[in-house]
């Protein structure tokens, strides 16, 4: 009985060992990348840089519209929005290695899922979820196992503390707001623009790494027909303290990604031929660096998206969050010296 338990111990232990081992083995980049969205191979795909915007590689290769990219906390994997299993303009979420290998669906049952966030831990996902085109915030497991719907809105952004998610809510009133939600609680508060009658925030919400401040992109005079200007702001966390990043000479400037130092931000703005590249500007500088320059034809106002910035890894400012084999070795050391 003692040798049947401890090589059921055995058993048990060489399996998380090597469930570990696969988890290790997906391997993060050694130095700083920047995941983004390009449409340059006339469909949009996913690929890296180095964030002077040289090093362009492809890591998708698939007829599907891939988006939206962003890093695991470890930079081990990425996780991204697809629409390869299903019909188009309905996208679900996959992970996918650094070098876009071993491609799978993170849940087993396909919804219209997208613009995921990792919780700091890389244990839990908030990300979009549109029912009957209505917009809802869920937090899911990394395991597509669980899944709660929590609010309404839509791009969710994590807090470096792990404590609230900030988010948009009323598109289609004309009155689009950020909001945050306790992770906890569940309670939810709007906290910027309080007080006025039009608002449009478009693209993706981003928070500091310091957890102090989120960045976005901001209309203020959505209603005026002869402005369409989107410029980027940073608000702190309790909605004070607004400031403005960029100025409103560019038609439009979008997406904004906090650089892992929280010093720079990536951004969306539009070219002469009237396509997003993807720009970066060091805070407290009027001076912006444009990382890509795809020339895309326009064909029936396809691709005006040519490039987007998905998430900035760099592995000087990651955390630990993976297993590590030798801690499995170690217990099973314990475990064999007390039979």
């Amino acid at each position: 009985m003692k040798y049947k338990s401890r090589f059921s111990l055995l058993i048990v232990s060489i399996i998380l060992l090597c469930a570990s081992i696969s988890l290790v083995s997906a391997k993060a980049p050694v130095t700083a990348k920047i995941v983004f969205t390009s449409a340059r191979d006339d469909n949009r795909e996913i690929y890296i840089m180095n964030p002077d915007g040289s090093g362009q590689v492809r890591l998708t290769h698939n007829r599907a519209d891939d988006a939206m990219p962003t890093w695991s906390p470890t930079g081990e994997q990425i996780l991204f929005a697809s629409d390869r299993d299903r019909f188009p303009l309905s996208r679900d979420l996959y992970l996918m290695e650094t070098d876009g290998r071993n491609v799978r669906r993170v849940f087993s049952k396909s919804k219209d899922r997208s613009g995921a966030a990792w919780s700091p831990d890389g244990k839990q996902i908030a990300y979009r979820r549109r029912e009957r085109d209505v917009s809802y915030i869920y937090i899911g497991t990394i395991d597509g196992k669980k899944e709660e719907r929590v609010a309404i809105g839509a791009a969710p952004a994590w807090s470096p503390d792990s404590t609230e998610i900030a988010f948009t809510s009323g598109y289609g009133s004309g009155l689009v707001q950020i909001n945050i939600l306790n992770v906890r609680s569940k309670k939810q508060k709007v906290i910027f623009p309080r007080n006025v009658d039009s608002s449009w925030i478009s693209g993706d919400l981003d928070w500091s790494p310091t957890a102090d401040k989120i960045a976005f992109s901001w209309n203020r005079e959505p209603l005026r027909k002869d402005i369409d200007l989107e410029a980027l702001y940073t608000v702190n966390s309790d909605g004070t303290g607004l400031e403005q990043i960029t100025s409103d000479a560019a038609p439009r400037e979008t997406s904004p990604v906090w650089s892992p130092q929280g010093d720079t931000l990536l951004y969306d703005k539009t070219d002469g031929d009237n396509r997003l590249q993807i720009f970066k500007i060091t805070l407290g500088s009027d001076v912006s660096e444009q990382l890509t320059n795809t020339f895309i034809p326009q064909v029936f106002g396809k691709f005006f998206q040519a490039n987007s910035p998905g998430d900035w890894f760099d592995p000087a400012y990651a955390l630990p969050v993976s297993l590590q084999p030798h801690l499995l070795t170690t217990t099973w050391g314990k475990v064999k010296s007390k039979d």
